[in-house]
């Protein structure tokens, strides 16, 4: 039996907890035909943060044409181009049907000016409201002159009557793009998304393990959400192992099964991640994991090996590029993987 904490499917109904407020938010810029961003780390429920939205405003039978643009294996311009073109393909063959002056595009001849203005192009001559929504827009930043794309986007978009909706699962790379670079910096109407809420998180515990005729520890709850850190992802992971592991109750002994279990199935990816670090940069990982602050302190640099301030700005650097360091607005390091925290502390620096 498929345990109520299905993980691999996208939170609906009354498995969408915690973001009631945030996805009427991103369904009201949606219709004002807003530029939105929605970055964070893997599993923190931007998919079903936007499907939510856009749920919500056809219910509501708001008439909508969205494209989607994962841009997971695309990797330059062009590609991207063939990509736009071929998602609308069906809405200019529509128009075109009964046009005076049809569009004549090619996926195999096109311009990327061109392919970027084809939403609002469309959205002029058919009145309709198209939403463009970008998956791993983040990608942009490897292609070659990635940059003068994202300036070209910036420039573009920034009259079009389409809403965008754009998201990335490397949120240094997003952060990079949006915060430091500050493209699309008069346009963007970012959508924060943090953990969620303790509260309902441990309501819904107790509910899905009621649903397999279990009882919950309260405590137990508290510490699934607390090794999750709210995490949507490894939150239902952790509980649907629970579920599969307990007769009749979840308490903190299975909790710690289920946290080895996970280990266990994430042991391989965690190794080579450390594998790949120099000893300076897991020295740095150290220090963030005893949840050092000052890193330039003199105490912080001699405690861990840190050498110098510049070495310390260069460990930043490297292990944010590889997306497993992240900061906040006031230099708050945290690593980004709860669970790998977790193994890195229980497993590696012991």
């Amino acid at each position: 039996m498929v345990s109520y904490f299905d993980w691999k499917r996208i939170a609906q109904g009354d498995k969408f907890i915690s973001r009631g407020d945030t996805a009427r938010q991103l369904a009201a810029q949606i219709r004002q035909k807003q530029f939105t961003t929605i970055y964070a780390p893997p599993g923190s429920g931007k998919k079903s943060l936007v499907e939510r939205a856009l749920h919500s405003l056809k219910a509501a039978s708001y008439p909508m044409k969205v494209i989607t643009l994962d841009l997971f294996n695309v990797t330059s311009a062009g590609m991207l181009g063939r990509m736009y073109v071929n998602a609308l393909s069906k809405s200019i063959e529509e128009y075109n049907h009964d046009a005076l002056f049809p569009i004549q595009v090619s996926p195999d001849n096109i311009t990327t000016t061109f392919a970027i203005n084809l939403p609002n192009i469309l959205a002029g001559y058919t009145g309709a409201n198209y939403v463009v929504y970008f998956k791993e827009f983040q990608n942009i930043l490897k292609f070659d002159r990635g940059d003068e794309l994202l300036k070209l986007m910036e420039r573009e978009t920034a009259g079009h009557q389409v809403a965008y909706i754009v998201t990335g699962e490397q949120v240094n790379a997003m952060k990079e793009i949006f915060e430091r670079q500050k493209f699309f910096f008069q346009t963007n109407c970012n959508i924060p998304v943090g953990p969620l809420d303790k509260k309902e998180s441990l309501v819904y515990l107790r509910n899905g393990f009621l649903h397999s005729g279990k009882d919950m520890e309260e405590e137990t709850g508290e510490a699934i959400y607390r090794t999750s850190k709210g995490n949507p992802l490894i939150m239902n992971t952790l509980a649907a192992i629970c579920d599969n592991l307990a007769i009749g109750y979840i308490n903190k002994r299975i909790l710690r099964s289920a946290v080895d279990s996970y280990f266990y199935d994430h042991e391989a990816f965690y190794r080579y991640t450390v594998s790949n670090l120099t000893p300076n940069q897991l020295n740095f990982l150290r220090a963030v994991c005893d949840g050092a602050s000052k890193f330039s302190s003199s105490e912080v640099l001699s405690k861990y090996n840190l050498n110098s301030s510049a070495n310390v700005f260069r460990l930043k650097e490297a292990l944010s590029n590889k997306e497993i360091v992240t900061f906040d607005s006031e230099d708050k390091a945290s690593v980004i993987d709860p669970m790998f925290e977790q193994w890195l502390k229980k497993r590696y620096f012991v």
